[in-house]
Formats: structure tokens, sequence, C-alpha cells
């Protein structure tokens, strides 16, 4: 019994240190947006002695070229069509693979996963020559096409594993009594599979929202800009202006942290049973 309760206690103890180091960058990343330009560069306390929301002003008052509504218009545009793009492939495909049966089919899915293997920053040269053939740099649609590239393998592999839990014998009543192959999947497949589909919508938006490095290699013009670029602009060669960028990095961060909050039990559901198989 008191072995038990040691173990219990190291476990929380592990947890709680855990959740420490993950919770506190956005403590102090909300704390110093509230902070003064002096106070910043003073002895760190964790609540700001002189609140103040001049960060907050200075990120969302247009100056010049710099816009943050423009970066969030071209944030938000960018991300839901990567999504869409990318959820209509991704579970097209992943359905394909679930439900046929056709020669190759595991290679394919294991180069489907091999993908993910493969670092962003090692096809970023190759990326910005093609889209310069196609005259697809500094321009959204350019890199709406190159996020999809690489969120549609890892939506493809998460859904397939969610599609492969839903029992054939669903699909084969559905067809026995009139349904084809289309209609099973609209309306049986996608509904069962929602959990799933929850899931890889945040991964895939996630993805296009918080990306840095192919949008500062493929956008040139402040105004096509997303918002990492644009709140990273913030950060000077030798003065960073910390309240007003941290107040940035607050806004861009509180969507995906609702969102996340309000479909977490979707992705865990969708995430743990999109590992039952391979």
């Amino acid at each position: 019994m008191k072995q038990s309760a040691g173990r219990k206690f190291v476990t929380i103890l592990i947890a709680v240190i855990i959740c420490f180091f993950a919770v506190f960058p956005f403590v102090w990343m909300i704390s110093v947006s509230f902070k003064p330009a002096n106070e910043v560069y003073t002895i760190p306390s964790l609540l700001p002695k002189a609140p103040t929301l001049n960060g907050y002003k200075t990120m969302l008052t247009p100056s010049g070229a710099f816009s943050f509504t423009t970066w969030l218009r071209n944030s938000v545009i960018v991300s839901l069509t990567t999504t869409l793009f990318s959820l209509i492939i991704a579970t097209l495909g992943a359905y394909g693979i679930s439900r046929f049966r056709f020669r190759g089919r595991k290679v394919l899915s294991y180069i489907i996963l091999t993908t993910q293997v493969i670092p962003g920053a090692l096809v970023i040269v190759p990326l910005y020559v093609i889209m310069g053939k196609f005259n697809l740099l500094d321009n959204l649609f350019g890199l709406i096409l190159a996020y999809t590239t690489f969120t549609i393998p890892f939506c493809t592999w998460m859904m397939k594993g969610y599609f492969d839990t839903i029992s054939l014998s669903i699909d084969e009543a559905a067809m026995v009594d009139g349904a084809n192959r289309f209609q099973v999947f609209t309306r049986i497949a996608l509904p069962l599979s929602l959990p799933g589909l929850a899931a890889t919508t945040i991964f895939a938006f996630i993805s296009g929202w918080n990306e840095y490095i192919f949008a500062s290699v493929l956008l040139r013009s402040y105004s096509n800009w997303t918002l990492p670029i644009g709140i990273a602009s913030f950060q000077g060669q030798y003065d960073t202006n910390w309240g007003t960028l941290m107040a940035g990095a607050v806004m861009i961060t509180v969507p995906v942290v609702i969102i996340f909050w309000l479909l977490q039990k979707h992705l865990v559901a969708g995430m743990t049973a999109g590992a039952v198989k391979g």
C-alpha cells in the first residue's frame, strides 16, 4: 500500500513538473506582453508592476506597410484553404487505401508514412525553384500549395487509421440496400469518422497557422506576409520591442488555444482511433 502511494506521488510530481515546463512559457509570454519597455529589461518579475496595453496598441495600429489585420487576413486565407484542400484530398485517398484492395496498397501506405520523416528544410531550395518556374513566388496560392504538399500525407495517414476502425460490414450492408460507393463514403464513412476528421482538421489548420520557414522564403511583399513573419519582423538586429512582440505572440496563440479547447475531446478520440491500425 505504501509502495503504491509512493508511486502515485512520484507520478503526480512528474506530471506537475512537466505541466509547469509546458505552461510557464505561455504565462511568461502573457506577462511580458503587458509590461512597459523599461520594465522588460529590469530584474524579471512574473507579474507586471505597471501593466500597459501599449504592446497590443502598437501591434494593432497600422504603420506604413506593417499591418496586423492584413497579416491576419492572409493567415486565415492560407490556413483555411490549406485545411480544406488537405481534408478533401486526404479523406478521399485514405478511404480508397482503407477500403480497396489493389496491388501496391501497402507500399503506397509506407511511402506516405515515409514522407513524414523528411525534414521540410531539405526541400526548400527545390520548392523555391519550382515555385519560381510557375511564377508562384510571393503569392499566397503558391504558399497554400507548399503547405498542402506537406499536410496531405499526414492527414491521409491519420484518416486511413480511422477508416480502418470502421467495420467493412457497415459498407457492405449499405451497398446491399442500394447505396453506391460515393453515398457510402459521404453518408456513412464520413459521419462515423467525425472525431478523426476533427483531429485532422486541427492539425492541418495549426500547420498552416504557425508555419514560418516556408512563408519567409516564398513571400517577399509586406502585404503578403502571414502572422508568423509579421510578428517576427518586430525583432530587430540591435533592439527588440519585447512587449509588442509578445503581444503579437499572444494574439496569434489565442485562436489556436480556443479551437483546441473546443475540440479537445474529438482530438483525443481521433488520435487514439487513428493509432489502432497501421
